[in-house]
């Protein structure tokens, strides 16, 4: 499942970079929401199962600053790259981007999905 959501990721931001048409653009984002719905899901569920109760907290946290950090960060480059480039260009290195994660994540994303359950005995303590 995981790697049909990262997949369909990569298509939507294709879409995005080749459609010159609202409807479309439109259809893409209500996929793109649906898609991060259920990608939320999945991550934090495998987030959750694999680290021990005693870190969830601060995985969590740092996973948030990752995650808003990381909106803030590539915001301010899309719109750089719109900048320089145009408008489609953000969409473009995104494609390309996410594209190039994913094949080097493919093989990573069966371990991690596959991964033992943090129990409680397990648990590292700081």
């Amino acid at each position: 499942m995981m790697k049909v959501c990262l997949s369909l990721e990569v298509l939507m931001h294709l879409g995005f970079a080749l459609t010159t048409n609202g409807a479309v653009a439109m259809a893409i984002m209500f996929g793109f929401g649906a898609y991060a719905f259920v990608w939320g899901t999945i991550s934090t569920t495998v987030r959750q199962r694999l680290v021990p109760n005693e870190l969830q907290g601060r995985v969590g946290s740092v996973n948030m600053v990752g995650v808003f950090g990381g909106m803030v960060l590539g915001q301010a480059l899309g719109g750089l790259i719109a900048q320089a480039w145009g408008l489609t260009a953000p969409w473009w290195f995104a494609f390309a981007g996410s594209a190039l994660t994913l094949a080097l994540m493919w093989r990573q994303i069966s371990h991690i999905a596959a991964a033992r359950p943090a129990l409680d005995d397990d648990a590292v303590t700081a």
